[in-house]
């Protein structure tokens, strides 16, 4: 009998390894809870429906992939220990996270000590890709790119010439702070006030009221979807009227319908909007329509190019190995939702598309669109 149940158990653990070795798992963290959870949760939702797409086309290298999420929220020391996990025991062979650029800073030193992949196509601080990190990948414009791209066009745009910042007191707020006004000023424009805001925070009278006495012609913040909508309605309310021009969720569908009127002329700094024009994004937005109900938002976009440009790497590998992974990724010549995407010598995408928007009656109208050059 004991003999019997010995070798049960080793088919049981063998049929187990089978099993396991039968997908490709890829690690996510985002954060499903905290300040910025609504749009993690959006981050999270499209990966799922765009594996269980690609898994109903056979997957990749004739496995289905499979898809293991843990909840960073937005913290350091949680999206390390989330990646930890994710590594050592679930075994994934690729991370896509963290969303804030701070957990993305932590997260990405786990892939280095356990040489995994790992791309962001969500956190923009300047300083992630300057880590000289072999295994960290930003498939997304940095801060500074964006203000490099549009920061010249906001005096014409906004048609003035005074500019205060509002933003999250994080390293995204922070380099937002430090790259746009020199693009700004030597378009003729001045940087008039700078108020930062903790993630805790959604009452917003005294900044406010700071900048309103600067007479700002308009407001430059970085926000996601929950401070973003506290943010337009207490500005409005307070009387200021200046054009309000931001980095984040300002375009989605979500801000606008809980902004409502105040989100009516709003300028979104975006690296993807559901209403650009290409084949690819017309299918991405019907499926989102279609399965998830809602227009697809930036975190969204970031979404379907982390995932694709992942999976497109394990394809070119031609083994579910990190480090054939990894080197297949130094080599990207992805064509997706934005445009073309490589990497260059510090794994910074370039050569996608980016975008000025405005919401007109509801709806973030491409305004301005700037190529991403190799930097």
């Amino acid at each position: 009998m004991q003999l019997k149940l010995s070798v049960a158990v080793i088919a049981l653990a063998v049929a187990g390894t089978a099993a396991a070795q039968e997908t490709v798992k890829i690690g996510v963290v985002q954060p499903l809870t905290g300040p910025v959870a609504y749009d993690g949760n959006i981050y999270t939702n499209t990966v799922r429906m765009l594996v269980d797409d690609m898994n109903a086309k056979g997957g990749v290298l004739g496995k289905k992939i499979e898809l293991v999420v843990e909840d960073g929220a937005c913290n350091p020391a949680q999206s390390v220990n989330a990646a930890e996990k994710l590594v050592t025991r679930d075994k994934v062979v690729a991370l896509l996270g963290a969303f804030c650029s701070t957990s993305t800073a932590a997260m990405m030193e786990v892939a280095r000590k356990h040489k995994i992949p790992h791309i962001t196509g969500i956190s923009t601080a300047a300083q992630l890709t300057e880590q000289n990190n072999p295994y960290f990948f930003r498939a997304v414009a940095t801060t500074p790119m964006l203000g490099a791209a549009f920061g010249g066009e906001l005096p014409a745009a906004v048609k003035g010439k005074r500019f205060a910042f509002l933003v999250i007191n994080d390293d995204w707020g922070r380099t937002m702070v430090s790259s746009y006004p020199k693009a700004i000023e030597r378009a003729g424009g001045s940087i008039v006030g700078t108020e930062f805001f903790q993630s805790s925070e959604l009452q917003f009278l005294s900044h406010i009221t700071k900048l309103k006495a600067t007479n700002p012609d308009a407001i430059i913040l970085a926000a996601n979807t929950q401070h973003a909508v506290a943010l337009s309605k207490q500005i409005r309310e307070l009387g200021v009227t200046a054009p309000l021009v931001g980095e984040g969720s300002w375009t989605s569908d979500s801000y606008i319908k809980l902004a409502g009127p105040a989100a009516e002329g709003v300028y979104g700094l975006v690296e993807y909007v559901y209403t650009i024009k290409n084949p690819i994004n017309a299918a991405f937005v019907k499926m989102s329509r279609d399965k998830l109900k809602e227009n697809p938002t930036k975190f969204a976009g970031a979404a379907h190019n982390g995932i694709h440009i992942m999976v497109d790497a394990i394809r070119r590998a031609g083994a579910a190995d990190p480090e054939k992974i990894r080197a297949a990724l130094t080599k990207t010549n992805y064509n997706g939702l934005v445009g073309n995407i490589r990497f260059n010598e510090k794994n910074q995408a370039y050569g996608q598309d980016v975008y000025l928007a405005l919401v007109k009656n509801g709806v973030p109208e491409v305004v301005k669109v700037a190529r991403i050059a190799k930097p």
